[in-house]
């Protein structure tokens, strides 16, 4: 694999109307990275973007390895359609994450903090801490920089068919696999119920609830991109 990052964004054509928000977002702030889609349909996308797709029959961690297997860089970057960015990251950290996971015993970096407690610091970092291996959220499908083959490694050894039962079953896939994982925490407020805000990354965590748009933890943050957009917030409903 050749060194680089591979920002990805997994879809489903279900979920097509969400993507130009996360077009015009990743345009906006995430020029310098390579791009590219999982979706099971041929369709148009941005100059900036490319496809891969998948077999609609496919399970979600056959869709997935699927696509991962034809990433060609050594790092790649974790997004589903939904979590896309409402403001500017810190690029400058990013690239600390990323040569993190490249070049030390560090599998990836989750770009927020869920419910674990950040107990202890890695080495000498003020932002990151060890996700403790008993966690129930060890690993979770959110914003993440992650080694290519230890992602694709988590998702071939999660038999799974659809993407409720991932991550209840992929924290045992990951013990037993020895992957080691960071989070990134610097004393943002909680979000909800399960997640913290993200300085580093600020992003939406996660805009589609249920099917609706996730207007009860997020309506600052949703409105004025949904209404830039042009997209009619009835059709899908708001929780």
């Amino acid at each position: 694999m050749k060194e680089g990052v591979t920002l990805f964004m997994y879809s489903h054509s279900s979920y097509s109307d969400v993507w130009d928000v996360f077009f015009q977002q990743a345009e906006k702030y995430l020029q310098n990275y390579k791009k590219v889609l999982f979706s099971d349909k041929v369709q148009e996308v941005p100059d900036s973007w490319e496809l891969i797709q998948y077999k609609d029959s496919d399970s979600y961690s056959e869709r997935m390895s699927s696509c991962l297997e034809k990433i060609e860089t050594d790092l790649c970057f974790l997004h589903h359609e939904d979590m896309f960015l409402y403001d500017e990251p810190k690029y400058d950290i990013l690239k600390e994450y990323e040569n993190i996971v490249r070049n030390e015993d560090v599998d990836f970096v989750r770009l927020l903090r869920s419910t674990d407690a950040p107990f202890e610091n890695y080495k000498d970092s003020e932002t990151l801490y060890l996700v403790p291996s008993y966690s129930q959220y060890f690993f979770s499908v959110q914003p993440s920089i992650c080694k290519t083959d230890s992602l694709l490694k988590i998702y071939k050894n999660t038999k799974i068919d659809h993407i409720h039962e991932f991550e209840p079953r992929v924290q045992v896939t990951c013990r037993n696999l020895d992957i080691k994982g960071l989070f990134h925490y610097d004393h943002e407020n909680k979000r909800g119920m399960f997640h913290y805000d993200s300085n580093v990354y600020p992003y939406v965590a996660t805009a589609i609830v249920k099917g609706k748009w996730n207007f009860s933890e997020y309506t600052y943050e949703l409105k004025p991109l949904i209404e830039e957009k042009g997209i009619d917030i009835n059709i899908r409903g708001v929780s």
